[in-house]
């Protein structure tokens, strides 16, 4: 019998844990069943303490591309503010033209939007793609110029990624690129994806919050 490899190197742990607690509570989340919805929040809770107590630990296995960082206290207040204003803008635009975001009322669905979503959406779109975008773009302009060309360009590949979602119009794409513009400037002021994900989450709140936890036309973002 071979067995397996152990050779995790020292610190690895953390990624491993990382992506096993997101992963593992997601799939608990979106499982039919009561039970499920239960492991899937207790899982979420134990991802999110783990999450922030290993801010700027994240380094290995990849993730040194997410940029899970620490950063001061004036950008999490920035990046919550943003979050709140975004979404109380983008329902309130959405509400005007007939063309509300799509909200769930299942609750473990709405668990989901607002904590393990934010995060993975952020890691991949603004880390993942952030990394690859300034590695790809970095001989075509200057810094400034190159900053927002990744910021744009990755809220665009965000908003296209969208249209999987049924009934997606043209005012709910720029609203989602929008969004992601915002969450790309915070992540290119802090450095971090950290409070892209936290505005991003306060975002998906703010909807449901003014939605009354209902189901609406569009797609969240």
């Amino acid at each position: 019998m071979s067995g397996f490899s152990t050779n995790l190197k020292k610190g690895e742990y953390r990624e491993v844990l990382f992506w096993l607690l997101l992963l593992g509570s997601w799939q608990f989340l979106v499982a039919p069943g009561q039970r499920n919805a239960v492991f899937g929040v207790i899982g979420t809770a134990a991802f999110l303490i783990f999450a922030c107590w290993n801010l700027g630990k994240l380094t290995r296995l990849g993730l040194a591309y997410a940029s899970w960082r620490q950063t001061t206290g004036t950008v999490w207040l920035v990046a919550a503010s943003s979050g709140l204003i975004a979404g109380a803008a983008i329902y309130a635009i959405g509400s005007a033209s007939g063309q509300s975001m799509m909200l769930s009322n299942d609750w473990s669905l709405v668990v989901l939007q607002f904590t393990l979503g934010p995060v993975l959406e952020e890691v991949v779109f603004r880390g993942y793609l952030f990394a690859l975008l300034a590695w790809s773009f970095r001989r075509l302009a200057t810094d400034l110029v190159l900053n927002w060309l990744v910021i744009i360009t990755a809220a665009l590949v965000f908003a296209v990624v969208h249209l999987a979602q049924p009934g997606v119009s043209w005012l709910q794409l720029a609203c989602i690129t929008s969004t992601g513009s915002l969450y790309g400037w915070i992540r290119q002021r802090s450095g971090s994806t950290a409070p892209a994900a936290l505005a991003h989450a306060v975002y998906n709140l703010i909807l449901y919050t003014a939605a009354g936890v209902t189901p609406l036309r569009g797609p969240s973002a």
